[in-house]
């Protein structure tokens, strides 16, 4: 008698093991094994039709997980979520890297496998991809892991079916609810199950097909319904899941004017201009607010997710079914997360200031805050001060430094009235519909390289030209007024004051600015096979208010070697300059090295100002 059950012609479930492991017969005549539990499965495979070429796991929960590192090195080729990569290939690395002591945050990452599983793919969010035969949709269905998927597939007799992991169990239920509880005693995972219940509902199955449960061979509809009814109960008693909820079905889009309008699913704001001949400018995109928003507690890749926001508005409200461009503001993460997505689904070209694309299309070569860690191709690189078009809009980008040295406030014109973008540079306290008397708050970020004549670069622009409409990254649209504009004037001469009142940095004293960032070294990351030579930039600044002779020295580890460079620098002058290190012959295997450079500037040492890793791996692993 076969332990494998058949539920439709090409498809078959193993339920003696710690999940539900399905078998899907492909056209090639191979089968697709979803999910792996403990791997007891393997024992039966020639109760099977055919052999299995490759396995798909929808989340790594062990109890789904575990057979997947015994079936790799059987020689079938594994599959896992895209954000779930390092974990299954390194679980060591992940382990060490979780705090085990004073834990308050209560995601269920320590349920990760505990032996590497080298993956022959990642499932990515929307894509459609043949393996073994089978077109395969991936879709997003956070819920008991932030970043767990599900497998759509198309079956034989023509029924669409999803492998939804623990999106459900049967109708109206979870099969478990404590992994929702991510934070300490909240359960902001119940908003992502109500989110996936939302996504299958749309994707409209005939068949649901679970990791623990019942397969629902019929009802799924009204299944789904019901799990999102019984959801709404759960968090009845709590305070911010319910509006959370119904924000998920609220209208995505706010009106500014007739052609700039606010994506309200968002997390930083998404705001979009819309041309005359129907196509949408989008000025920022980053994580879906109401679903895989930025738990700022918890900011590690695989806690975080970038999902597809605002588009089923621009359809409903304009036709419009993609997203032409967008305009980038700054790199920080919650603003950019959404851009490789896009770029993969739709084709959206990314613009961006010459001044900080490199942080775009280069993550790994640098290390600093909100640094998401997908590349973005830019399509243009735009100059500082230099006029630019898009339709009939046209566009200027000026200098901004606060929030972050590495952002642009962006001007345009539209319905009339003139627009800034300000990042996230100017916030006020009491809301944005009267200034008078309103109080302003600080955003500054000293590792942004907050720099002290910031707001003053911002400022004057903003005196100057004066926008009807200020934009920003987490407050809706400013409608401003002499208030507001009085705030602007003092807010440019406090910031520096309040700074030079609590630290030395007097035009005639020694200082690294108000960052206080001595340089920094570029590629922050950097990964050989073997411990051949390489060359890194380093980025120095002279804290004198007068020309210096700087002499920048890597700091390496026992036996690596490099040579120390000199160069002339003019007042508070950043400078770059390369550096050439050789590794020691025996560094054949090294995780994160750290190595640094010292700094000397007129004969003064400034210590080790910037420091940077090394990865050397001969098997071409990852970082």
């Amino acid at each position: 008698m076969s332990m494998w059950n058949q539920l439709a012609t090409d498809l078959w479930i193993f339920t003696d093991d710690s999940c539900n492991v399905y078998a899907l017969r492909t056209a090639e005549d191979a089968v697709i094994i979803i999910d792996a539990g403990t791997g007891a499965w393997l024992d039966h495979l020639d109760e099977l039709p055919s052999p299995p070429r490759a396995l798909l796991c929808t989340h790594y929960f062990r109890d789904h997980s575990a057979g997947a590192a015994i079936a790799a090195k059987r020689g079938i080729p594994v599959w896992a979520p895209e954000y779930e990569k390092e974990i299954f290939e390194d679980p060591n690395q992940h382990f060490r890297q979780r705090d085990t002591y004073i834990i308050y945050d209560n995601l269920w990452d320590l349920y990760a496998p505990i032996e590497a599983t080298p993956l022959a793919g990642v499932l990515r969010d929307y894509d459609r991809v043949d393996i073994a035969g089978k077109t395969i949709d991936v879709l997003p269905l956070p819920g008991v892991t932030m970043s767990q998927c599900g497998i759509g597939v198309m079956l034989a007799d023509g029924r669409h079916a999803v492998f939804c992991g623990e999106a459900i169990h049967s109708h109206g239920r979870l099969a478990r609810i404590a992994p929702l509880q991510y934070n300490y005693n909240d359960l902001p995972g119940a908003a992502q199950c109500y989110y996936s219940a939302l996504e299958l509902s749309t994707y409209a199955p005939d068949l649901l097909l679970p990791g623990i449960g019942t397969p629902i061979i019929r009802g799924c509809s009204e299944a789904l319904i019901a799990l999102r009814e019984n959801l709404r109960t759960l968090v009845g008693v709590r305070r911010a899941l319910p509006g959370i909820m119904d924000y998920l079905l609220s209208a995505p889009l706010d009106r500014v004017t007739d052609h700039v309008w606010q994506d309200r699913h968002s997390v930083a704001n998404t705001w979009y201009i819309i041309s005359e001949s129907g196509k949408a400018l989008a000025i920022d995109y980053g994580y879906h607010s109401t679903t895989c928003a930025a738990w700022q507690g918890y900011p590690k890749p695989e806690r975080r997710r970038a999902l597809l926001h605002g588009l089923d508005g621009l359809k409903r409200q304009f036709s419009i079914d993609k997203i032409d461009v967008v305009l980038v503001s700054h790199f920080h993460d919650d603003h950019v997360a959404g851009i490789p997505v896009l770029q993969r689904v739709y084709g959206t070209q990314c613009w961006a200031a010459e001044t900080f694309s490199d942080l775009l299309e280069h993550p790994e070569a640098h290390c600093f805050p909100c640094n998401w860690p997908v590349p973005a191709r830019i399509d243009r690189k735009l100059t500082i001060g230099e006029a630019f078009q898009w339709e009939e809009y046209v566009f200027t980008l000026h200098p901004m430094n606060g929030h972050t040295r590495f952002s642009t406030l962006i001007g345009f014109e539209a319905d009339g009235k003139r627009f800034a973008h300000t990042g996230d540079q100017y916030f006020f306290e009491d809301g944005v519909t009267s200034f008078d008397g309103n109080r302003r708050v600080q955003n500054h970020v000293f590792r942004n390289g907050a720099l002290l004549d910031g707001y003053r670069e911002s400022g004057e622009w903003m005196l100057k030209l004066r926008p009807d409409v200020v934009i920003q990254g987490h407050q809706p649209a400013m409608w401003t007024d002499a208030a507001f504009f009085k705030h602007i004037e003092e807010w440019t001469v406090d910031y520096a004051d309040t700074a030079r009142n609590i630290m030395p940095l007097g035009e005639d004293q020694v200082h690294f600015d108000l960052d206080s960032w001595g340089g920094w070294i570029w590629p922050y990351r950097t990964l050989l096979t073997g411990p051949e030579p390489f060359t890194i930039s380093a980025t120095v600044r002279n804290p004198f208010p007068h020309e210096a002779d700087l002499v920048v020295a890597p700091a390496l580890p026992e036996g690596w070697t490099g040579a120390s460079v000199s160069v002339v620098a003019g007042s508070r002058e950043e400078v770059k300059v390369d550096l050439s290190i050789v590794p020691a012959a025996t560094a054949v295997s090294v995780r994160r090295q750290p190595f640094a450079i010292a700094l000397t500037a007129n004969g003064k040492r400034f210590g080790q100002v910037a420091e940077a890793l090394i990865t050397i791996r001969a098997d071409g692993g990852g970082f």
